[in-house]
């Protein structure tokens, strides 16, 4: 009988996702629901020796304490559980939970363990892409692992890539590379909005979650050598300037030498009456004298 209790118990833990995190990190943990639990209230509960129906609730959605966030998205149809400072006593089983006025709570389990050197981490939690770009993460793991299947595994429909599968039978997308010592690589190419959400990097029944955000690309005239045509804009728009620069100052060069030559003749016709002024007076001079 005592076998198997045991041999249930082990099924059991393997079935829900374990997770090891180190003391005095934190960890966002998502929590999924059907949209039709949209307005649900939803909770973070806790119990060290796994017992649901024992669990004390640690906090409801939207509360924040030193310790711990619990955030609902409606929008996404999840709400996250940010645990901080994590401990050794921490250490124990958790629910995500939607609350049900006329019936039984719907809840999705998992444990978590402080461990100071996790068999399972990632070197980043959080990742972000652009749309169209490449991304990378990168899922480390203890040598207790190395035979393990490797996955990574969309929280929102729990669709899971494996390790060592061939390109037919997955996305050729999403791309995932086993060094065989320590870490395995996932690669995602040509990222869409839609790919943003929760991951879960897995090796056997170990997991932990991985965020990833898709912004918005660089516009087009910018990519694929966009930035010449720009640059030539840029200088066609700066010689149409010189060349209007240029204009203006030959008219009003025009102008000037138009003005002088002017104010010169001027002074010449200003001149010849004077001129011819004298002359006369000389000849009438010239007759007095004679």
């Amino acid at each position: 009988m005592f076998l198997l209790f045991f041999i249930y118990f082990i099924q059991n833990i393997e079935c829900e996702r374990m997770l090891m995190l180190q003391p005095g990190s934190s960890v966002t943990i998502p929590c999924p629901y059907g949209n039709e639990y949209d307005k649900h209230r939803k909770y973070w509960c806790y119990h060290a020796g796994g017992d649901f129906n024992s669990c004390k609730i640690r906090a409801y959605a939207n509360t924040t304490n030193d310790k711990l966030v619990v955030t609902d998205s409606p929008v996404q149809s999840l709400f996250t559980v940010t645990m901080r400072d994590l401990q050794d006593g921490d250490t124990g089983k958790y629910w995500c939970v939607v609350e049900i006025d006329m019936g039984a709570d719907l809840n999705e389990a998992m444990f978590i363990k402080v461990k100071s050197e996790p068999d399972l981490s990632v070197v980043k939690s959080s990742v972000t892409g652009q749309e169209g770009g490449n991304v990378s993460v990168q899922c480390l793991y203890s040598s207790q692992h190395q035979k393990e299947k490797k996955q990574w595994c969309r929280s929102k429909d729990e669709r899971c890539y494996t390790v060592g599968r061939s390109k037919t039978s997955q996305n050729s997308l999403v791309q995932l590379s086993d060094d065989g010592i320590r870490s395995f690589t996932v690669e995602m190419s040509e990222l869409k909005k839609s790919d943003a959400g929760w991951y879960w990097c897995k090796s056997k029944y170990l997991q932990i979650p991985v965020h990833l955000s898709v912004i918005d690309a660089p516009p087009a005239a910018i990519e694929n050598g966009g930035v010449c045509y720009i640059l030539d804009g840029i200088l066609v728009i700066y010689g149409i300037i010189l060349t209007i620069l240029y204009c203006r100052l030959r008219m009003r060069g025009n102008t000037s030498n138009q003005a002088e030559e002017k104010q010169g003749e001027g002074i010449y016709q200003g001149l010849k009456p004077h001129a011819q002024d004298t002359y006369e007076t000389l000849n009438v001079k010239k007759k007095g004298f004679a």
